[in-house]
């Protein structure tokens, strides 16, 4: 049993229990439950006036379990997951000019005035997952193993069922805040349905230990799976009356993958590609070759990568309808070539990697969140350096970003994103109790970060600031005592200090400096 609890500024308060027991020695179940509760940070003023809040509840349950036969025939792993979320929209403050000059003293801001009162939204997401393996081969003449199947290949069958509900509500759409309202003034109560019955069958062959040549080496995987999807959009006014646009389809996607199973000279490579051949991503494909050098000990590890996909456009770009936005369109598919490396040295603590990638027909919302697609094609570069530095029992970890976009049209990162912690770590009280004591930072450069529409979930391109070039320091006391650990952090501690130009996402403030207190409490019977 494992118990964590966190209580922070501003009422936010985060519980988690996992309960895992063993029916049997070789049948597991485990139990998950998590809720997330808080207030939020600010209490900011609409011209209704009415304060606007940022509450948000989540409601998270998972039971999964595992099972092996004694003889390793047949396997089985299985979930049943439930999450509720609910959440208030506030539209983000009307001003950021405002916020970032410091033009309010008052802790409850509210001379701030935000776009939205009236907004919420709400997700609920339920699946039942449940895979199942077939060992095929031979059994063990070893006693001590009872018979028990050595397998050289396998049949794998994955079943899943899913379904989410988004519902989001305003009962003031003619606040000025939407380009346009279709059916219904008093009232928006928008909803999409998203159901899907999935189906995999692979065969596979395994590492069977007896290492016999290529025979052995040479490892396949075919497969077909088969997804049966239906996507509802419906709009409700407040005479009950129901506008429905819906899709059915029915995927088959054909998969096969190559690689070796086990390697004499630590030399690892993979071949794996899928296609699609009837439905709605039919045409779509993925292909990916994958290269893995083990160096030396194992310590040192090179991996080379490349891959090209194309895949057709989500359904919320082609058919989209809701009270404030109506589109119908007719994209064509996505495209991505990418090649990349990574290189880790364990032993000095030291990563490095890059990515260059060109995507072609991008899919993105534009300065009105409306549905776009770009035909041009558009490169990116991406490259991190990654290295921990120890001295005695004091540590430095740095973590550096870099990120090049030829074409900012549709496409908007941060040139640079740093990530550093240095903590002072070392166990004390004759080895009872173990401390680490430190503060992070993290920044990214200025960049026209994209703004985000409440009324479709989606970020959308904005030109008029950019955001970013502040850092953000937390500080953290961590303490573990056998199997009880407890934290104390400052999220944000530079606030005040450093400007109040800690806004990210355009009219969403990042919180000020907040306290948090959680302990982690496990049990073992």
């Amino acid at each position: 049993t494992d118990l964590f609890y966190v209580a922070g500024t501003k009422l936010e308060q985060i519980f988690k229990m996992t309960f895992s027991y063993n029916i049997k020695k070789n049948w597991n179940i485990t139990a998950d439950f998590s809720r997330f509760r808080s207030s939020g940070f600010y209490t900011f003023y609409q011209l209704s006036n009415t304060n606007t809040s940022q509450s948000v509840l989540d409601n998270f349950v998972a039971v999964s379990s595992n099972y092996k036969s004694n003889n390793n025939r047949y396997c089985f792993l299985a979930s049943v997951i439930y999450n509720n979320a609910k959440n208030n929209e506030s539209g983000g403050i009307k001003s950021d000019t405002a916020f970032q000059n410091g033009e309010t003293t008052n802790p409850q801001y509210t001379s701030v005035v935000t776009n939205l009162d009236s907004a919420k939204r709400q997700t609920i997401n339920r699946s039942v997952f449940f895979k199942q393996y077939l060992n095929l081969g031979s059994a063990s003449t070893d006693t001590a193993k009872h018979n028990a199947i050595i397998p050289n290949s396998r049949f794998i069958l994955t079943t899943l069922f899913e379904d989410n509900t988004l519902k989001y509500q305003d009962a003031k759409p003619l606040s000025g805040y939407y380009p346009k309202v279709y059916y219904d003034t008093l009232l928006t109560f928008d909803s999409t349905y998203h159901f899907k019955i999935e189906n995999e069958l692979l065969w596979k062959r395994v590492d069977n230990g007896k290492h016999r040549g290529l025979k052995d080496m040479i490892g396949i995987s075919l497969g077909v799976k088969d997804q049966l999807v239906s996507i509802q959009q419906h709009v409700t006014d407040t005479t009950s009356h129901n506008t429905y646009n819906s899709i059915t389809f029915n995927n088959i996607f054909a998969e096969a993958e190559f690689y070796n199973t086990y390697s004499e000279n630590k030399i690892w490579w993979n071949v794996a590609g899928k296609y699609g051949l009837t439905g709605y991503n039919a045409r779509d494909y993925n292909a990916a070759v994958v290269l893995k050098k083990n160096i030396k000990d194992n310590s040192n590890v090179l991996i080379l990568k490349a891959e090209t996909k194309q895949q057709a456009p989500d359904f919320i770009f082609t058919h989209y309808l809701s009270n404030n936005f109506i589109w119908n369109n007719n994209f064509e598919k996505m495209q991505q070539q990418s090649v990349a490396f990574n290189f880790s040295m364990k032993k000095f603590n030291f990563e490095v990697g890059s990515d260059f990638s060109i995507y072609s027909n991008v899919l993105y919302f534009d300065n009105s969140a409306i549905a776009r697609q770009s035909l041009s094609s558009i490169p990116i570069v991406s490259a991190f350096l990654k290295k921990n530095f120890s001295f005695y029992n004091f540590h430095l970890n740095n973590k550096i970003i870099y990120q090049k976009v030829p074409d900012l049209t549709v496409i908007r990162l941060p040139e640079f994103v740093l990530e550093h912690s240095l903590y002072y770590e070392n166990d004390i009280f004759k080895h009872a109790m173990r401390i680490q004591i430190g503060a992070s930072v993290f920044y990214t450069s200025a960049y026209y970060s994209n703004a985000y529409m409440p009324a479709t979930g989606e970020f959308y391109l904005q030109n008029q600031q950019k955001y970013g070039n502040y850092p953000f320091v937390d500080f953290f006391l961590n303490v573990r005592v056998q199997t009880v650990r407890v934290f104390i952090k400052i999220d944000h501690l530079n606030s005040g200090y450093s400007g109040a130009n800690y806004i990210m996402t355009p009219h969403y403030p990042v919180n000020e400096r907040s306290f948090k207190i959680g302990v982690s409490w496990k049990f073992f019977d």
